[in-house]
């Protein structure tokens, strides 16, 4: 669901892209634990400034096996209120229309959640920050 399409392999791009964070105009904040005394990402949430720099797009992801444990709520709550402190207006974002648990997920955050006039297989979420 995160790159709303089946990936492979993730492109040299793509790597550096998620990996190498410009602070000025995006975060990106993780989750880990520790299993048997390695630590481990099981989740991220990040977000990018869009391009009239009042609002943020925002992407979150938690591994299969860390799914509803409250990961992805922690997360976003995090990341709200680190795009608030930034200065960011609104925080937005694109979500599969199948994707029921992200949907909920916003709701439960205070999203609004409307259909993408251009895709029916897309909603769009968003909420003042």
């Amino acid at each position: 669901f995160r790159f709303m399409q089946n990936l492979k392999a993730v492109p040299e791009t793509l790597l550096a892209r998620l990996t190498q964070i410009d602070y000025g105009r995006e975060m990106a904040l993780i989750a880990v634990v520790d299993t048997a005394g390695k630590e481990a990402e099981v989740g991220v949430a990040r977000y990018i400034t869009t391009i009239e720099g009042e609002s943020c797009e925002f992407a979150v992801v938690v591994a299969d096996a860390w799914q509803r444990r409250g990961i992805g709520l922690r997360l976003m709550e995090q990341l709200m209120v680190a795009a608030r402190a930034y200065g960011f207006k609104r925080i937005e974002g694109d979500v599969l229309s199948n994707n029921a648990e992200m949907l909920a997920l916003a709701r439960k955050l205070g999203f609004r959640v409307s259909a993408d006039l251009e895709d029916p297989g897309v909603r769009q979420v968003s909420r003042t920050l």
